[in-house]
């Protein structure tokens, strides 16, 4: 069950062999990326990447992009879509200032 402070996000994979690791990228989170040597470990290790890839980062968290726009995506073929939560509690960003003028 997802938290309150969890969101569901697309976690594209490419499944290991015996000598080559899971791999994981995010694309909510440009060039965000990780790699497991045992698929139960994945989830895990996504939530390191995405916490690094959001450390310092000025921005506010991108809303999770539906599966069916990314399953057309050429850069994405020969894996598997899963939607794995991701504790954004535990994500650090600054915040960001944003100056606004209206008539």
């Amino acid at each position: 069950m997802v938290g309150e402070e969890s969101v569901l996000y697309p976690v594209y994979v490419h499944m290991g062999e015996d000598h080559h690791a899971h791999s994981a990228t995010v694309p909510d989170f440009p060039g965000c990326f990780s790699a497991a040597d045992d698929v139960q470990d994945l989830p895990k290790m996504v939530q390191e990447a995405v916490e690094l890839w959001c450390e310092g980062q000025e921005l506010a968290l991108p809303q999770p992009t539906p599966l069916n726009q990314l399953i057309v995506n050429p850069d994405y073929v020969d894996g598997v879509w899963v939607l794995m939560e991701i504790n954004t509690a535990k994500l650090e960003t600054k915040a960001v200032r944003l100056n606004i003028s209206l008539p």
